[in-house]
């Protein structure tokens, strides 16, 4: 799924620019896609129910291919090429709130640290192989031709769902909101979709070349995705609640520091110590949405609003960061967006029964995490 997203993610643009699109339509069209998986996921959520899980993944990996491959026939048509954007995010978002939801009801919640760390990695590596086959097929078939071929993804991986068994219900199906879960992945994104896009922008100012950011960025999604595929023996060892506090606030001094910096070795240390935290955070929200499942409650809505956040940082992040950009100067931004990001994260934790329970400082004895 997420290979196909990545390979759509790549080519869209260039997808566009072949028919003639001016750049502001090629910006709208593409934050329709953003704005549509926002809108699918707590209604998703609502939606979703463990006995009918096999047919809605089925039916959305479908509309999926469809509104994917479907580019590759659509000539261009704006009328054709809006209806698909549209689709294919909706879809996109559908799939992975149900995709979430049916992983931790397969499991029981379970392992939470170890599943949820082997399923993110899995997402971030297929966005990377999309990206990576995407633009090669692309080379060698034409744009559309790769979006007509790897847009067929999603409907080979519906013969892994079909013989998936009938799963049961939680045995306290009781929705719950996920609060600080939701909050976790907001915190993430905005500060990392802040600096995405506008540290090369910084860089240049400081001498740091284009390739350079392009290496640093490439550095903080390979640290990201591969502390995830280990982070199960880490969560053996320390309890989820410690290393989610101290990424916490790795993840927002390593971006508070940045303005401060003009040393190429230091952003690369810098780049490496945020793509570490953010894979651990990753995990350990996801594994909080988990644990509902282990307490016996449902998951569908906690897992539309847990996907919700990862949408609204995409989406808030860059906003946020060209304001106060604009206001205060790049290297100011990075600090006051990353300070203020901390303060309220941990405003937000210290503020609720619940939320305290998530830092090690001030909860309750940590269980080992499993």
């Amino acid at each position: 799924m997420t290979t196909a997203e990545g390979t759509l993610g790549l080519l869209y643009a260039p997808y566009l620019d072949r028919y003639g699109y001016a750049l502001p339509t090629i910006g709208t069209l593409s934050a329709l896609l953003g704005i549509f998986r926002l809108v699918s996921r707590v209604p998703s959520g609502a939606a979703y129910h463990p006995s009918n899980a096999r047919r809605q993944l089925l039916f959305w990996l479908v509309v999926f291919t469809a509104s994917t491959s479907g580019f590759a026939f659509a000539n261009g048509n704006v009328v054709a090429v809006a209806l698909l954007t549209i689709v294919h995010g909706y879809a996109f978002g559908a799939l992975g709130t149900y995709n979430l939801a049916v992983t931790i009801d397969l499991t029981g919640g379970e392992r939470a640290g170890a599943i949820m760390g082997w399923y993110t990695a899995a997402l971030s590596t297929g966005y990377a192989l999309g990206s990576f086959v995407g633009g090669a097929a692309a080379d060698r078939l034409g744009v559309d031709g790769a979006l007509a071929l790897l847009g067929g993804l999603p409907a080979l991986s519906a013969l892994l769902v079909v013989p998936m068994p009938v799963i049961s219900a939680a045995p306290n199906a009781i929705e719950r909101p996920p609060g600080l879960r939701g909050l976790f992945v907001l915190y993430l994104n905005i500060l990392s979709d802040s600096v995405d896009t506008f540290f090369p922008l910084f860089g240049l100012s400081v001498g740091i070349p284009l390739a350079a950011s392009g290496a640093l960025r490439g550095l903080k999604s390979g640290a990201a995705t591969f502390i995830r595929f280990i982070s199960g023996a880490i969560f053996r060892y320390v309890d989820h609640r410690t290393v989610n506090f101290w990424s916490v606030l790795l993840f927002g001094i390593s971006s508070l520091v940045l303005g401060a910096v003009t040393s190429l070795p230091v952003f690369f240390a810098l780049f490496l110590a945020a793509g570490v935290a953010r894979g651990l955070l990753r995990v350990t929200s996801a594994a909080s949405v988990a644990e509902l499942r282990r307490e016996g409650k449902d998951v569908g809505i906690a897992s539309g609003i847990y996907n919700m956040g990862l949408d609204a940082g995409a989406i808030v992040g860059p906003a946020i960061g060209g304001v106060v950009g604009e206001a205060v100067g790049l290297g100011a931004m990075f600090a006051l967006v990353s300070g203020s990001a901390l303060l309220l994260y941990f405003g937000a934790a210290l503020a609720t029964a619940k939320g305290r329970d998530t830092l090690p400082v001030v909860g309750s004895p940590p269980s080992r995490a499993r």
